[in-house]
């Protein structure tokens, strides 16, 4: 399923011969679970993937669903949201799969290309909690999915702070980061739920109520 979806990643960019910020980060989006699915395959195989180890596996898994699907994917419907989409929302639209890609070049490069992409990652990540903040969330006609939409912005003000703590502790020792445990406890968890479940629920619910842009994004 997730190569299949991979496969309809490189039709479209065939048909749309776009590379602007939205299409970007939908197609991030569409990529991304392949390479989260193999990592899992592998992981659970007892296999050495590329040369990497269970724990690095286990860690694209985890990156792959929801940096890069769930947090693209916000990204792209956010820059969707308007005909004229904002600076802010094309800035996240881009940055976020860039952030995406250069930490997972990390993997192979070293420390420092995965602290810059963190760094990178994390600008884009704030700008899109504060875009969706700002505009996309008092837009929504009920209370409940303005309180998702609120909720999935909000705690990424944290979780990437965590992030950028976890990467740049592996370049400067003297900076102080989490275990390894309570990163997946604190930064993980609240990724997860808090941005990734109450966003992507906050726009189906947007969908549901027969708001276009999520669905013309999608389409074709």
């Amino acid at each position: 399923m997730t190569a299949w979806l991979a496969v309809l990643a490189l039709l479209r960019l065939l048909r749309r011969r776009s590379l602007a910020p939205v299409e970007i980060a939908v197609l991030t989006a569409m990529v991304a679970p392949s390479v989260a699915a193999s990592s899992l395959v592998a992981e659970r195989g007892g296999w050495e993937l590329l040369g990497f180890g269970m724990t690095t596996q286990l860690l694209t898994v985890a990156h792959f669903h929801y940096a890069g699907f769930a947090a693209a994917l916000v990204a792209g419907l956010t820059a969707s949201r308007t005909p004229s989409p904002s600076p802010s929302s094309q800035f996240a639209a881009l940055t976020v799969p860039i952030g995406i890609a250069l930490v997972f070049l990390g993997y192979f490069t070293g420390d420092g290309v995965e602290l810059a992409g963190a760094v990178v990652l994390t600008a884009g990540m704030w700008v899109l909690g504060w875009t969706v903040w700002r505009d996309v969330a008092p837009s929504a006609h009920d209370r409940l999915t303005q309180v998702l939409f609120a909720v999935s912005a909000a705690v990424l003000a944290v979780t990437m702070l965590l992030a950028l703590s976890w990467a740049a502790g592996h370049v400067w020792d003297a900076v102080p980061h989490l275990s390894l445990t309570w990163m997946a406890a604190t930064h993980g968890m609240a990724n997860a739920l808090g941005f990734a479940v109450c966003g992507l629920l906050a726009w189906r619910r947007l969908q549901r109520a027969g708001d276009t842009p999520a669905t013309k994004l999608m389409s074709g």
